[in-house]
């Protein structure tokens, strides 16, 4: 059987594709290979759909793995409302299975990139792009965008799963899972193969298209050797750090750090001089990030001053205990607390109108700031009251009925209620003026701050903490008014946890938590807000669905699911 019969089977419903999901080729009317390729747009059109796909693979499932499992975000049960016959609870304790539909989603979504990048190369190496008014150079730069975002594909699925099964055409035979080892290595030929024929940027600040240039391939490989440690049990600090610092010094293209905090998420976004790489958005035609509303409360419309309603899901994980105490047995969560007071990010979000806004929070009473008559009232516990959302997770609204006192209240997974948490708006949101501004920042997949951060860890992991310190300075200044920060980072103050909370305020949702905890060895074995580590290492990743193996019997499940250990 061959690999492109099977996708049907291993993307399933989840790939949310064109009815061509079946890759057997049928062809219809007239509308052949032969007959299609008559114009450059028809190979961006081929080019694009790994792309496409990438672009709602970046949000949801992914990101809810990469979040929902750490000491970041949490999504508790609210009431009657949010417990998902216990998905969100086994996300948080570390207890899911090969059933559960985001490691499922997941990797179908995996797999369904890599086999679309392979269709779109296979179709496009046999185009003759001169006799379309395009040269060769375009072609050697299309085939290698389809390298790289194969190997970006490879490289989720090394980080989630371990090793995968590795494809070179979608005509391969069905084979089992390669080693982690292999996986890497596969993974590094690509890229190493496909940076020198990618385009650079050249002019600063140009805009970003989604289309993958020199410095985001770059970036991925450095990201492959900053992780090897978890994915190979091989550091790789020093590869990684060359090639952070050339996209610093601009071998890869011409990129500078934003000089605002919010540049690089702004509704001019995708012109951030920072950015390397970003899923493009615009209203009504490629809309990324509609799961941030999962964090908004139901009201939400009011204090926005938009016509659409939240969620009242994700919020950031609680600083406080239900008497107003910070937590302090644990020295990694409670991100909201982390942000220093002076930080400008910290302040409540406002939009101030024409693009511009400030802050990226939702916390405390939840008026319209903009026009006190807006209020977003409780729907549940506080039906017709103003909501205050808390840093704190708790029955408050029991206290008087079920609890005598504050002190009697619990804080756990089951404990929330409709104003419970800090809620992010890491993707500003217009108000009804200015809505079709509502879609228009784009996702910062890859942006110069993480190859700083990068570079800094580094630099600490080979002991130079005064130089690490500085690098991660170069970033805090600006979330500073006047550049002045209250605590910069300092050789003495410099340690393994600083960094990942460092790692957290500047990326705080950007879904990479998970990925930075399992690095620093964190991830298994350390304790935040309701949850205790399983000290299981084979959590560190997850399992292969049962429903991939039913399609691939070639494929074995991971140890501590039922699996062996990885040869």
């Amino acid at each position: 059987m061959k690999l492109k019969h099977i996708i049907a089977v291993t993307v399933g419903a989840a790939a949310l594709c064109a009815p061509s999901c079946d890759l057997d080729e049928k062809f219809y009317s007239e509308v052949t290979p032969d007959t299609f390729f008559t114009s450059p747009e028809s190979t961006y059109a081929v080019l694009c759909r790994p792309f496409t796909h990438w672009k709602w693979y970046i949000g949801a499932d992914r990101w809810y793995l990469q979040e929902l499992t750490t000491d970041e975000m949490v999504c508790p049960k609210r009431g009657s409302d949010w417990y998902n016959s216990g998905e969100y609870y086994r996300l948080h304790y570390h207890t899911w299975s090969p059933d559960d539909r985001f490691v499922v989603n997941t990797y179908d979504g995996t797999t369904g990139g890599i086999s679309r990048a392979l269709e779109a190369k296979s179709d496009l190496q046999g185009v003759d792009y001169n006799a379309i008014g395009l040269n060769d150079a375009v072609k050697a730069d299309h085939i290698n965008q389809l390298n790289a975002i194969t190997a970006y594909f490879y490289m989720r699925g090394l980080d989630y799963f371990g090793g995968m099964p590795i494809y070179y055409s979608v005509d391969d035979d069905l084979c089992a899972r390669s080693t982690a080892r292999e996986t890497y290595a596969h993974i590094e030929t690509l890229l190493k193969d496909a940076i020198p024929a990618l385009s650079k940027k050249t002019t600063l600040g140009a805009s970003e298209d989604g289309y993958i240039k020199q410095a985001a391939a770059a970036a991925l490989l450095a990201q492959l050797y900053f992780n090897a440690v978890a994915y190979i049990g091989e550091e790789h600090f020093d590869e990684c750090a060359e090639i952070c610092r050339d996209i610093i010094g601009g071998v890869y293209g011409t990129y500078e750090l934003d000089k605002t905090w919010y540049g690089p998420h702004c509704f001019d976004n995708n012109t951030s001089p920072e950015v390397i790489w970003t899923v493009p958005s615009e209203n009504s035609k490629v809309e990324w990030n509609w799961y941030f509303k999962y964090f908004y409360h139901y009201s939400a419309y009011e204090y926005f001053g938009i016509e659409t309603a939240g969620y009242n899901g994700f919020m950031l994980t609680p600083s406080l205990d239900p008497q107003g105490r910070y937590y302090t047995q644990w020295k990694l969560g409670s991100p909201y607390r982390k942000f220093n007071d002076k930080d400008l990010r910290k302040k409540p979000y406002r939009y101030l109108g024409s693009r511009k806004y400030e802050g990226m929070f939702l916390v405390g009473d939840q008026t319209n700031p903009n026009n006190p008559s807006q209020q977003c009232l409780g729907q549940k516990e506080y039906s017709g009251k103003v909501i205050n959302l808390v840093d704190q997770v708790a029955r408050f609204s029991e206290v008087g009925t079920k609890y005598n006192s504050v002190a009697e209240l619990t804080s756990t997974m089951a404990d929330g209620e409709e104003n419970s948490g800090v809620r992010l708006v890491k993707a500003p949101q217009p108000n009804l003026d200015d809505k079709l501004l509502r879609w228009n920042p784009d996702c910062p997949v890859i942006r110069l701050s993480e190859i700083y951060y990068m570079l800094a860890e580094c630099e600490l992991r080979a002991g130079d903490r005064k130089t690490a310190a500085g690098l991660i300075n170069q970033v805090r200044g600006r979330n500073f008014e006047g550049g002045v920060d209250p605590n910069p980072v300092t050789a003495d103050n410099l340690d393994e946890y600083r960094m990942l909370d460092e790692w957290m305020i500047e990326f705080l949702g950007e879904g990479r938590r998970r990925t930075d905890l399992i690095r620093w060895g964190a991830f298994t074995s350390e304790s935040w807000w309701d949850h205790t580590p399983s000290n299981d290492k084979n959590m560190n990743r997850f399992p292969i669905p049962n429903s991939a193996i039913s399609a691939n019997n070639l494929i074995k499940q991971n140890p501590g699911y039922g699996g062996t250990a990885e040869e």
